[in-house]
């Protein structure tokens, strides 16, 4: 597998989610930090997750997006929080790295087809 095999949107979609993990755990201004957290804790897993399914429905996939979002947002944080664990910070690398796997097995995807 190499660059030229992945497409586009799988590469933004990493890339995004570690650029904002990092961009969000500098302490930018609340309102910067706010949205910046929220797409990699809720848009892009879910974006990222939706991928491997090759949805072709445009409204189905917006629905999944959003659901498969906050369901690994959830599933994450209540895991952190009965470990004793849970913190911002935690939770968004985590969301990020979740992200970030989604986008390698598409990948891995990608170059089989």
């Amino acid at each position: 597998m190499n660059a030229r095999t992945v497409s586009r949107p799988t590469m933004a979609i990493a890339l995004t989610a570690v650029v904002l993990s990092v961009v969000s755990l500098l302490g930018l201004p609340t309102p910067i930090q706010a949205v910046a957290a929220l797409l990699v804790l809720v848009l892009l897993p879910g974006q990222a997750l939706t991928r491997l399914m090759r949805v072709t429905d445009l409204g189905l996939g917006a629905l999944l997006v959003l659901a498969l979002g906050l369901a690994s947002l959830t599933a994450v944080s209540t895991a952190m929080f009965y470990l004793s664990v849970w913190s911002w910070q935690a939770c968004l690398v985590t969301m990020g790295a979740i992200t970030i796997l989604a986008c390698i097995a598409r990948a891995r995807q990608e170059a089989a087809s």
